[in-house]
């Protein structure tokens, strides 16, 4: 997930008003345990840029490769990341993502002395989870406008290129700051 601070934000904000006005649980300091999940989200979506990273670095030391079995530098790139995130125990599909990110709030939720829970703990992950799959959808969305409006370009810029990346992090940019996210 490429998320801006805001969205994380916005979504952390909204995982926390929801269980606290539907009275599954009660925090004495309501803004520090949003802090205390808005840090876990972060800290989820820092660990898949680490693997993005990595997984890019490792595919264009190894570029030769890509180009002489004739690999799509996405495809490449995926299959790396697929296999640092197994090695890391992080799930790559979206929802497993966020199903993982729900089992983490709700542990918060479980050993944070400051935090009362008025429901079973699964009740509350699963509507955790339903919130995190917002996030998912408007993550997807983003991503699929940007690839499409690069896609449009009438000269063909190649996924991976130094250009490509320019070019998607600014219509990424454009596109947040239109929704309202930056």
């Amino acid at each position: 997930m490429k998320l801006p601070a805001k969205l994380v934000e916005r979504v952390a904000d909204n995982i926390v008003d929801d269980l606290i006005e539907s009275h599954l649980i009660e925090a004495d300091n309501p803004e520090e345990f949003r802090q205390k999940v808005k840090e876990l989200i972060i800290n989820a979506v820092e660990e898949e840029k680490e693997i993005e990273k990595e997984a890019e670095k490792l595919v264009e030391q190894h570029m030769h490769i890509v180009q002489s079995e004739e690999l799509r530098y996405r495809t490449a790139v995926r299959k790396v990341k697929e296999r640092l995130a197994e090695e890391r125990n992080i799930h790559l599909d979206p929802e497993e993502r966020m199903n993982q990110i729900a089992h983490r709030i709700r542990k918060l939720i479980e050993t944070d002395d400051s935090v009362e829970i008025f429901e079973h703990p699964n009740k509350i992950r699963r509507r955790i989870f339903e919130k995190l799959k917002q996030l998912v959808r408007e993550e997807r969305e983003i991503d699929r406008e940007v690839r499409r409006r690069i896609k449009s370009y009438s000269r063909k810029i190649e996924e991976g290129t130094p250009e490509w990346r320019i070019l998607y992090n600014r219509i990424y940019e454009d596109i947040l700051k239109r929704k309202g996210y930056l």
